[in-house]
C-alpha cells in the first residue's frame, strides 16, 4: 500500500469545520499521512481512490477505471421519493458512480437499506464514522447540561421536539451548541436554555465538559458525526430511532421515550461510552484500507 497512492475525492479545507464528508476526507487525509501512504492529488496518479457521494468528475473516474484504478464509494445519503430536482441530479450521479465502484461502503445499515434498491454494487460494507480520538477522548466529569449540538436546523433536525423537550423538563438546563438562532424557534424565550453558537472542534471539546448527555432528536441521520463525538467524550445519547443514530449509540444511551430512564442512570450509561474504542477513526480508518488490494 505504501508504494501506492491513494486519492480521496474531497479535498478537505480545515477540519475544524465543515459537515460530515469534509470531516471524514480531513481525518483520512491525516490518518494516511501518519502511516506513510502516499496521497495523490489527482484520479490519474492514483492506484485507488475513495470517492464520497458525488464528488467526483464521472469522466475522470471512467479513465482511472480503465486505468486499473481501485474505486470504493463511500456513501452517506438518504434517498426519497419527493426529493427536489437538485437533489435527484445529484442521486442520479451517485448511481453511475456506483456502476464504475470495485466496493461501496455504507456508513450504515440505515443507509444500505435506503440506498441499495436503486444499486446494483459488486461488494459493499457497513462502516460506521469515527472521530478524532485526539481531540475526542473519554473524560470523567459531572457536567450539569442536557446538550444538543447541530449546524443545520432544517426539517429533519427535529427542533420542534427539542423544544418540547425543554418545555417538559423546566428544571434541567439545556446548553444549545450551534446554528439554534437560525431557527424559526425562539428558544432564548426559555429561562433553562443556554445558547452557546457555532464553534469549532477544538471549542466543542469545552462544551462537551458541560454536558450531562446529548439530547438528539434528528430523525433520518445516516450517520452523525455530532453522536460519534459526544459518545468519544463520554456523553450518554438520547436518540431519535428513525435513522442510523441507534447504530452508532447502542448501548450508550437510549431513545427519545427513555428520557426519564437515561437521566436516572447516567453513571451507567457514561461509564458504557468509555468502552467505545471502536469509534476511534484510526480504527475505521483501517477497516476501509483492509478492503483496498495490495
Amino acid at each position: 500500500m505504501k508504494n501506492e497512492k491513494v486519492f480521496i475525492s474531497i479535498k478537505p479545507h480545515d477540519g475544524m469545520k465543515g459537515g460530515g464528508s469534509n470531516t471524514f476526507a480531513w481525518n483520512f487525509q491525516r490518518y494516511l499521512i501518519k502511516k506513510q501512504i502516499p496521497i495523490a492529488n489527482h484520479l490519474w496518479g492514483a492506484s485507488k481512490a475513495i470517492i464520497i457521494a458525488d464528488k467526483v468528475n464521472l469522466m475522470a473516474l471512467k479513465i482511472a477505471k480503465l486505468m486499473g484504478c481501485y474505486i470504493l464509494h463511500r456513501l452517506d445519503e438518504e434517498f426519497r421519493e419527493d426529493e427536489p430536482p437538485v437533489v435527484r441530479k445529484r442521486h442520479n450521479k451517485i448511481v453511475q458512480i456506483n456502476k464504475l465502484a470495485d466496493h461501496t461502503v455504507f456508513q450504515s445499515q440505515f443507509v444500505k437499506n435506503n440506498v441499495s434498491p436503486h444499486l446494483n454494487p459488486k461488494d459493499w460494507s457497513i462502516i460506521i464514522n469515527g472521530a478524532d480520538s485526539s481531540i475526542f477522548h473519554y473524560q470523567s466529569h459531572q457536567g450539569q447540561y442536557i446538550g444538543h449540538i447541530t449546524n443545520s436546523v432544517g426539517e429533519k433536525k427535529r427542533l420542534d421536539l427539542l423544544e418540547k423537550a425543554i418545555q417538559k423538563y423546566p428544571d434541567e438546563q439545556f446548553m444549545l451548541v450551534g446554528n439554534h438562532e437560525n431557527s424559526s424557534i425562539d428558544f432564548s424565550q426559555y429561562k433553562n436554555v443556554t445558547i452557546v453558537g457555532p464553534v469549532t472542534k477544538t471549542e466543542l471539546v469545552k462544551y462537551h465538559q458541560q454536558m450531562k448527555c446529548l439530547y438528539f432528536p434528528s430523525e433520518r441521520d445516516p450517520c452523525p458525526n455530532t453522536v460519534v463525538e459526544a459518545i468519544l467524550s463520554g456523553i450518554p445519547v438520547c436518540y431519535n430511532q428513525h435513522g442510523g443514530t441507534k447504530e452508532i449509540v447502542r448501548d450508550c444511551g437510549l431513545p427519545l421515550e427513555n428520557f426519564n430512564e437515561l437521566l436516572s442512570q447516567l453513571a451507567v450509561f457514561q461509564e458504557k461510552c468509555a468502552h467505545r474504542n471502536d469509534l476511534y477513526f484510526d480504527s475505521v480508518a483501517a477497516k476501509y484500507l483492509s478492503l483496498m488490494p495490495g
